[in-house]
């Protein structure tokens, strides 16, 4: 691909990423300036695991405050690690640096759950699937690194963001959600979470199993270091996009933070040979 299509590519990304931190820190102020709560009290049909929950409670004060926390804390983490991971980007060329980058970039996305407290407050329609749309896409991000790994040779990288964007969308839109009762997170409440669950744990494991045959293919042990760093993202997304206490919140950022820096630090010298 030209230097040009890497450079305006990159240049997206970290526009894309500082929008959606803008646009968070205008719905957050609106959020505390028309003093709105979660109305998620009553509507909450399945009590919410314990573990979510240590050091704190499903008060409405406190579910505003920790899931605007946990959404901040995606949407830095995104922006910083997108801008510290470009010029590595530059230098090695590495797709699976490229798509860790779309990953972080969809983690941006999470700011649109302000939107059901928002559009709940003015009386507007609340469904939004660009959530769920931001989480298969990560997670197609991170399976499609884990091709690269394996030597895959595809370079239309426009074709392919564009495919698995319409897959994203696709897998989003056939979830059927009860737009009556909402999650502590609030979102509308999954009618198949079973099958939510099912998508994302296959596709998490064929990522790991991808870098895993990477070690056998290429020839080096870092690509299993990379299949762990890759389960860190995973799992810290997961905690972080159900951060309704202080908990998941810390252990989601910190799993983040690792699994971001072993990840590109593994591809940088393998590519590099540093």
């Amino acid at each position: 691909m030209s230097a040009i299509f890497h450079r305006n590519l990159i240049v997206s990304i970290l526009v894309v990423s500082l929008f959606h931190l803008v646009l968070f820190a205008v719905g957050a102020y609106l959020v505390f300036q028309l003093d709105i709560l979660p109305d998620v009290l009553g509507d909450l049909v399945e009590p919410v695991p314990r573990w979510l929950l240590v050091f704190g409670t499903l008060e409405p004060g406190f579910l505003r405050i920790t899931a605007l926390t946990g959404m901040a804390s995606l949407l830095l983490f995104a922006v910083l690690a997108n801008l510290g991971v470009r010029t590595r980007y530059r230098r090695t060329d590495s797709a699976e640096l490229l798509f860790i980058m779309l990953f972080c970039l969809s983690l941006c996305l999470e700011a649109w759950r302000l939107g059901n407290l928002i559009f709940q407050a003015f009386g507007l329609p609340q469904y939004l699937n660009v959530v769920l749309f931001s989480r298969f896409f990560g997670l197609l991000c991170l399976l499609v690194s884990s091709l690269y790994a394996v030597a895959m040779k595809y370079t239309q990288y426009s074709v392919l963001i564009g495919g698995m964007a319409v897959l994203a969308f696709t897998l989003a839109g056939i979830l059927p959600l009860d737009t009556s009762l909402y999650e502590a997170t609030f979102l509308y409440k999954l009618g198949d979470r079973q099958g939510y669950f099912f998508v994302r744990l296959i596709l998490a494991a064929l990522m790991v199993i991808n870098f895993f045959v990477a070690v056998r293919l290429r020839r080096s042990r870092r690509f299993a270091v990379a299949a762990v760093a890759g389960l860190f993202l995973f799992t810290g997304r997961e905690l972080l996009q159900y951060g309704i206490a202080p908990l998941p919140i810390v252990l989601g950022t910190a799993l983040l933070i690792v699994g971001f820096v072993i990840f590109v630090r593994q591809i940088v010298v393998f590519y590099l040979g540093l």
